[in-house]
């Protein structure tokens, strides 16, 4: 078991770019919420000029002269190497294209970048006006994160496309006071994207201190402010502002009454996977120790660059092919030349003598040549014919694979949101993905027969010496993408595994098993750990607010002031009770069971409680009443001619008398 590492604030940051708003002519009278979120427009602006400034336009990166391609390595500090980062960010490039429809031509305002913490409330929101995600509005956020926050303070940091914002970050010195305390990881949803080097060292599963946040709170804050999007869309500037601000208020207000449930709840699921990780440990039977270290030794064995290539691989390849046979045709004349020099019996002893001690070298140089050739003939071998076959039918799943996924997380929120003006897209899309989903399965089908045949070869020693067969992809976790799939390895698809002694990591399946479950179980520690201070800060928090209260009551003279007071008391008592029942199965780590109340005032807020939930039940009960009795409702007994003079009088059409009013009661 490592040290745990337990962040003292943990954030995620996202964009929305279904929340849009239409360009006008002129905006709104300004309008400002009290208390808003919104990160005022002068810092967006400077952060969009201090990356202008610092970071110099992309560029195709030219290859260096005689064919060189540039080397691959690893960017100062990071440890995942260029060409890994290179290839998440054209991942997500390629998916998020579609993004660009936001145009400023039609939209002053194109998307929300927002950012929450780990319980899903509001910290700030970003207006953005440009057609794309950009960096500057993140590192705004991130700057005014560390702007309201103690000097000390460390944080972990998830975002979709964390690992291209760190090496920014690390490249052009953006947040260059803040880096030492903040760590980056990729959101868990979105961690199908970036390749599995990537994932190695900033999925937040592999990351110390990031426990079991999931990074997804934005997208449940899209999700629960979807139904204004229409209304967003062709108000006011400052207006769509204000109202943001109001939802994220109220927002604020509920999550903080069920805050409790909340904990409880993460309490209880992590109880369960920390007693599933524990299971999977025990049952690899290896040392906590020797699986932490085989999990680094994988993680510098995962994230090495990758070697130099050329252009003309190809040509050296075969000159060097032709240069080894004739060496190879050089040294066999020699060595038979000094063979008949000892096999003739006239030779003389200083010839001899002199053979004898050249010989063994020749005959050693001469192994040696026939053994790389060998190594290359390996080329036409079955084996490797499978082998290079295999790979790259796993490059063109995994890239189906995340393509379809992409898709797919578009029509869960078109599914969730229920959008009207996606709903031709989002059917269109459904399809596509219906017709490709068979392809992807004959992909898997055919790299598992490959699997097959090679496990085959190395069973009947017709491998190279020290191959490792691939292992087939279950179809049933095909369209997962979880962190641990099989998809992600290409353990067997290289020459990485053909070693005298290959590490226990690649081999072991105890080990792989114990890694996967030792990393979890680390992960669960820390959840627990952080479960416990946050039950323990709900506790403060309240008893300061309780004590502040009072206070202020007494002190009051100020009738109106007295009320509000009251009232916020209330509140507060009400708070006490929802938590100290919900987090009763969580052990404290001292007794907090009064939460600050008096016993005569948890039990008249328990008794409000229960007429509250008693009204709601109440409530529920007529409505599916009104529901049952509207179901026996018969549309043939409409009058259609009255349902149409009903809506030709609401249009203001018609004029209506008397006769027209009493066929309306009797409708009613």
């Amino acid at each position: 078991m490592t040290d745990l590492i337990i962040f003292n604030a943990i954030v995620c940051i996202d964009a929305c770019f279904t929340q849009k708003h239409n360009k006008r002519s002129h905006k709104d009278p300004p309008r400002q919420h009290p208390r808003t979120v919104f990160l005022p427009e002068s810092d967006v602006k400077r952060w969009e000029e201090i990356v202008a400034s610092l970071r110099p336009p992309k560029t195709v990166p030219k290859t260096a002269a005689g064919g060189e391609a540039r080397e691959d390595g690893y960017e100062l500090s990071l440890k995942v190497p260029n060409s890994v980062l290179d290839a998440c960010e054209a991942s997500f490039t390629a998916a998020d294209g579609s993004r660009e429809k936001a145009s400023t031509q039609f939209f002053d305002s194109t998307a929300l970048m927002a950012m929450l913490c780990r319980h899903d409330r509001v910290l700030w929101l970003v207006n953005m006006t440009s057609p794309g995600e950009r960096q500057h509005y993140a590192l705004a956020l991130i700057d005014q994160l560390f702007k309201n926050l103690p000097s000390g303070f460390t944080v972990g940091l998830l975002y979709d496309i964390s690992c291209s914002i760190h090496r920014s970050c690390v490249k052009w010195g953006f947040l260059d006071a803040y880096l030492s305390r903040l760590t980056f990881a990729i959101s868990v949803f979105h961690a199908y994207g970036h390749g599995w080097a990537c994932q190695c060292v900033y999925h937040p599963r592999k990351c110390d201190g990031f426990g079991l946040s999931d990074g997804e709170g934005c997208e449940r804050f899209w999700h629960s402010i979807s139904k204004l999007i229409a209304y967003l869309r062709i108000c006011g500037h400052h207006t769509r502002l204000y109202t943001l601000d109001s939802q994220v208020q109220y927002a604020d207000r509920l999550s903080l009454l069920g805050i409790g449930n909340w904990l409880a709840r993460k309490w209880r699921n992590t109880q369960t996977r920390h007693l599933e990780a524990d299971t999977q440990v025990i049952s690899s039977a290896k040392q906590d120790r020797y699986l932490c270290e085989q999990w680094k030794s994988q993680i510098s064995s995962q994230t090495r660059p990758l070697p130099r290539q050329t252009k003309n691989a190809g040509r050296s390849a075969v000159e060097e092919a032709i240069c080894l046979r004739k060496v190879r045709d050089t040294l066999r004349d020699r060595v038979s030349a000094l063979e008949d020099v000892l096999s003739d019996i006239n030779s003389e002893d200083y010839q001899v003598a002199e053979v004898e001690g050249k010989l063994p070298d020749l005959r050693e140089q001469l192994l040696g040549v026939v053994g790389q050739q060998q190594y290359q003939h390996l080329a036409t071998s079955p084996f490797m014919a499978l082998r290079m076959n295999a790979h790259a039918l796993k490059v063109r799943l995994r890239n189906r694979l995340t393509s379809r996924k992409f898709e797919r997380d578009r029509i869960e929120r078109s599914f969730r949101w229920q959008q009207y003006n996606d709903r031709k897209v989002r059917t269109q899309t459904e399809d596509a993905v219906k017709r490709r989903d068979p392809g992807i399965q004959a992909l898997a089908r055919q790299y598992n027969i490959l699997c097959h045949k090679m496990e085959e070869l190395v069973r009947l020693k017709r491998a190279p010496r020290n191959a490792i067969a691939p292992q087939p992809i279950p179809l049933k976790e095909l369209f997962d993408l979880d962190v641990d799939d099989v998809i992600w390895q290409d353990v067997g698809l290289d020459a990485s595994g053909d070693i005298e002694n290959p590490p226990a990591w690649l081999t072991d399946e105890d080990v792989k098993s114990g890694i996967k479950g030792i990393l979890l179980r680390d992960r669960c520690d820390e959840e627990l750990r952080r479960l416990k201070h946050e039950c323990i800060a709900l506790y403060h928090w309240l008893s300061e607010e309780w004590q502040v209260v009072n206070a202020c009551i007494e002190a009051a003279t100020n009738l109106d002031l007295v009320y509000q007071l009251q009232e916020r008391r209330r509140c507060l008592i009400k708070l006490g009770v929802t938590w100290r029942n919900a987090l009763q199965g969580i052990p404290q780590l001292y007794n907090v069971s009064d939460w600050g109340l008096s016993a005569s005032e948890l039990s008249e807020a328990e008794q409000d409680l229960d007429e509250e939930k008693l009204e709601a039940v109440e409530e529920t009960e007529e409505y599916i009443e009104m529901e049952d009795e509207f179901s026996d409702f018969d549309e043939d007994d409409l009058d259609i001619g009255l349902v149409e003079r009903i809506d030709a009088l609401e249009d203001g059409e018609l004029s209506y008398g008397e006769e027209d009013l009493d066929d309306v009661d009797n409708l009613l």
